[in-house]
C-alpha cells in the first residue's frame, strides 16, 4: 500500500477556522474519489505541536498515489486548503515491511 501524506496547521484565526471546518468533509469526499484511492485517515496531535494535522490517503499502488498527487482533484483540495490558511505539505509514503500486524484482541 502506498500513502499520500499532508502535513499541515489548522487555521487560527476566526474566519478562515469557519471556512475550514465548512469544506473539510467535502475536501476528504473529493479525495476519496480520486481513482485508486482506497481509505482515508486524519491525525491531529495531542501536544498542539506543529505541524498539527497529518492525513492518509490510502491507494493499493504506488503508481495510483503518484498519479493522484497531480490529479486535478488532489489541485483542488489543496488550493482549498491555501484559500484558509493551511499550506499543506504532500508526499508519497508506503508502509515499511518492518511494521508488524496490529495486535488482535
Amino acid at each position: 500500500m502506498a500513502y499520500v501524506m499532508f502535513q499541515y496547521d489548522r487555521p487560527t484565526d476566526r474566519q478562515h477556522w469557519n471556512d475550514y471546518n465548512r469544506y473539510v468533509r467535502e475536501w476528504i469526499a473529493q479525495l476519496l474519489e480520486i481513482p485508486g484511492a482506497v481509505s482515508f485517515l486524519a491525525y491531529r496531535t495531542a501536544d498542539e505541536a506543529s505541524p498539527d494535522t497529518y492525513t492518509m490517503l490510502e491507494f493499493r499502488t504506488q503508481e495510483d498515489a503518484r498519479k493522484a498527487v497531480g490529479s486535478e482533484p488532489m489541485k483542488r483540495v489543496l488550493d482549498g486548503l491555501r484559500a484558509v490558511g493551511a499550506m499543506a505539505k504532500v508526499q508519497v509514503v508506503e508502509r515499511s515491511p518492518f511494521t508488524p500486524e496490529p495486535i488482535q484482541a
